[in-house]
């Protein structure tokens, strides 16, 4: 495009000029401005002659921008290119030929590298030294839109400028003209500050310390503060601002915190004010107190538990404070509560240095000690008929004052206050069945026992007859039962019962023994008794049943545990075993035929029993033990036999010196001519002579102290204390090891008899002698 222009131009210059045409030469008589920036971009009006076809305009041989040539041929603007600081030749290229513009000069920009110092007071007044370049011919030195009160250029590298008032916190940019430059410099920011004369200050402020839960008002004090917008605690704002018109006060409340120390400050339009730390502590919080009530004397001891505790000044109960408390640590106070009237519930208050307030979980009710409260221990009488009247005399304690008793809820016709122990009462009418009498005093109400009741009576009772063994049930008739707190038969209070209404009560009868009982209901409203009947107890039926005795091998008749039921029959001895029948009673069919064996004693299933004599008829004596040995006390005499075990006895209970007479009983009969040999010491001549007699050993029972049955199957033995047949010395007391033996010759048999009998003589005699031998026998002892 270039090229075509200039190539139009030649064309133009030729067609016009040529020799035979004159041609017009293009001409510049002036331009402005002279003097540009470095950085190009200065637009320059150029006036002269024949410019109308300017091409180009060059700046020492640069072409310029933004060409515009006017019509009339006399004026073009161009826009310089960038260049280098100096000086350089200007011209304009025409068809018609170049015309010399003259000289342009190229300057710098003004350039900020550094300026000092880069804040001031808001006032005004700072000298700022700028340094850079390209000062020279500075003209305006503005802070932003402001211009500087005075500046001086001292160099092409530095101005002084003094900074003009503008307001406190304002960052502005400089901005320094030239004649050919005035532009802001990114570089060169200048900060207004407040001065410290003007600086808000906080000297003090009250309270610094309150409740988490914010809504403490707070005073700070100081200068400067007339412009405070904000107060604030740990960034956040208070609430409530009051600014004073003075500047030196500041009211403002809290705003909610956790637990803590934070940092307070004051925010103006001068500035912030930093006034200090403020500590947030919990308020007072219960969560649990015990006991929640206590006497209205006063010195119950409550423990509080919670939170906050901590310099706690004040325990109130109610508006009451506490007659004393201890601060046990932050989460527990121990506090005695102040007597106040019974029935009150009051809320705990807990005051600290900070907070003073009642607490919504924390409520104590006063209450009337036991010791004060009204009783009512005896109701006399305990009922009335329905038409009521009858005077009934309350008795009980704390009965002073008392201002209203009821009887089943209704108000008592009349009544008085006989002592602190004492009210009579008039009982007004009431339904049948309506219960309960009450006392009210000033200090509570006592209850006791009332019934509106008839007196009771019983007509009948179905059935009348049942078993010992109870539980028979039974519906008793009449009226006015439903008050019964006992039935009783013949004095036994049944097992259970229920007054079904008024007229009828169910019951189940006690055991009871057999025969005809008396059938009595005692009630609240008196004692009736089933008259023109009874109640017949019976005993059931029982078939008969052996009991623990049978089996068992017994040396005696079994005296106890013979039958398990029914009736047991007389115990008979017979063929080695004791025997009795159970019977059936009270209609019970079957019976039992019981047996007790006797024991084994002797070869060939021998069994042996003994039979005493009622001691009574016996001279006293009595069985204490009787053993069958299985060895003998010692060997039998030569020539002796037995099929028997040695019967070992011990009687006692009688007299001294007296016969003690008994029965052994043999299952199989005791072969003829045996006798029954003792094993002792005996009197002279029984199978012994001398002192021989008074060493144990064995001889024959005359045949009148031991005689065989004509059956030989039992022998009654006749012993002597302290005589014949008795092995010991000791008065009242009988020692009789013995058995049957069969001697040899006896019965028919041959060789001598070892043991000899005593004729009829020798029994006189030896009758005489017995008394004697006894005498000596004791004092032997006695020696002894």
């Amino acid at each position: 495009m270039q090229f075509i222009r200039k190539l139009a131009a030649a064309v133009l210059a030729t067609v016009l000029c040529s020799p035979q045409l004159a041609c017009a030469q293009p001409t510049v008589t002036s331009f402005a401005p002279t003097e540009g920036l470095t950085m190009g971009w200065t637009q320059v009006v150029f006036t002269g002659t024949s410019l109308g076809s300017t091409s180009a305009v060059r700046f020492d041989g640069v072409d310029a921008t933004n060409l515009i040539v006017d019509g009339s041929g006399t004026r073009v603007t161009a826009t310089t290119p960038a260049h280098a600081r100096g000086t350089v030749a200007v011209e304009l290229i025409t068809a018609l030929g170049t015309a010399a513009a003259g000289s342009y000069t190229y300057v710098p920009q003004p350039n900020i590298t550094n300026l000092g110092p880069g804040e001031g007071s808001m006032l005004g007044g700072t000298e700022v030294t700028i340094t850079g370049s390209g000062f020279t011919g500075a003209t305006t030195v503005l802070f932003g839109s402001k211009p500087a009160t005075r500046f001086t250029v001292d160099s092409d590298t530095q101005i002084t400028a003094v900074a003009p008032p503008q307001p406190a916190g304002l960052t502005v940019m400089f901005e320094i003209s030239t004649p050919i430059a005035h532009m802001p410099h990114p570089m060169g920011y200048f900060t207004y500050t407040v001065p410290p004369e003007l600086r808000p200050t906080v000297t003090s402020f009250a309270p610094t310390e309150g409740l988490t839960m914010g809504w403490t008002q707070v005073v700070f004090t100081g200068t400067n503060l007339g412009s405070t917008s904000a107060v604030r605690f740990d960034g956040v704002d208070a609430t409530n601002l009051i600014v004073d018109g003075s500047g030196t006060r500041v009211t403002a409340t809290t705003p909610a915190h956790a637990r803590g120390t934070v940092a307070v400050e004051l925010i103006t339009a001068l500035g912030t004010a930093a006034a200090g730390s403020y500590t947030y502590v919990p308020q007072p919080n219960i969560t649990n107190l015990g006991p929640g009530e206590g006497s209205m004397l006063g010195g119950t001891e409550v423990t509080i538990t919670g939170s906050g505790f901590t310099g706690a000044t004040t325990v109130l109960f109610g508006s009451k404070p506490a007659t004393r408390f201890t601060v046990d640590s932050d989460t527990q106070i121990t506090a005695v509560a102040p007597p106040q009237p019974a029935g009150l519930t009051v809320m705990f208050e807990i005051s600290t240095p900070i907070a003073h307030m009642p607490h919504p979980m924390g409520y104590f009710t006063y209450t009337v000690p036991p010791e004060l409260r009204p009783t009512v221990t005896s109701v006399a009488p305990r009922w009335n008929p329905p038409a009521g009247g009858v005077p009934v005399v309350l008795t009980g304690t704390n009965l002073t004052g008392t201002t209203a008793v009821r009887f089943a809820g209704q108000s008592a016709l009349s009544f008085t206050v006989d002592s602190a122990t004492q009210v009579t009462a008039i009982p007004p009418p009431a339904p049948l069945q309506s219960a309960g009498v009450e006392v009210t005093t000033g200090l509570g109400t006592a209850q006791g026992f009332f019934l509106y009741a008839s007196a009771p009576v019983l007509a009948s009772a179905s059935p009348t007859t049942g078993p010992t063994t109870g539980g028979t049930p039974v519906t008793l008739r009449g009226s006015g039962l439903l008050s019964t707190t006992r039935v009783s038969f013949g004095g036994v209070a049944a097992s259970s019962f229920n007054a079904v209404d008024d007229t009828r009560i169910d019951v189940l009868t006690p055991s009871h023994a057999a025969g005809n009982a008396t059938v009595q209901v005692v009630a609240e409203s008196g004692t009736a008794v089933l008259s023109g009947a009874v109640f017949a107890f019976v005993s059931p039926p029982a078939d008969g049943a052996c009991g623990a005795a049978d089996g068992q091998e017994r040396i005696t008749p079994p005296t106890a545990g013979l039958c398990s039921a029914g009736a047991a029959g007389s115990v008979a001895a017979a063929s080695g075993a004791f025997a009795w029948t159970c019977a059936g009673q009270n209609g019970g069919a079957d019976s039992r035929q019981c047996s007790a064996p006797w024991p084994l004693s002797g070869v060939g299933g021998l069994r042996t029993s003994l039979a005493l004599p009622d001691p009574a008829t016996n001279q006293g004596w009595g069985l204490d033990t009787a053993v069958l040995d299985a060895a003998l006390p010692a060997p039998l005499p030569g020539g002796a036999s037995t099929q028997h075990r040695a019967l070992r006895l011990v009687l006692s209970g009688g007299s001294a010196g007296s016969s003690a007479q008994f029965t052994v009983h043999y299952s199989e009969p005791v072969p003829a001519g045996a006798v029954y040999l003792k094993y002792g010491p005996s009197p002279q001549g029984l199978n012994c002579n001398g002192a021989a007699c008074a060493q144990p050993h064995w001889y024959a029972l005359p045949g009148s102290t031991a005689v065989f049955a004509p059956d030989r199957r039992s022998v009654t033995l006749t012993l002597t204390d302290g005589g014949l047949g008795d092995s010991d010395a000791v008065p009242g007391h009988i020692t009789d090891p013995g058995l049957p033996v069969l001697l040899a010759g006896a019965g028919g048999g041959t060789g001598p008899v070892s043991v000899p009998a005593l004729g009829p003589w020798a029994l006189t005699v030896l009758t005489l002698a017995l008394p004697l031998w006894v005498g000596l026998g004791r004092k032997t002892n006695q020696k002894r």
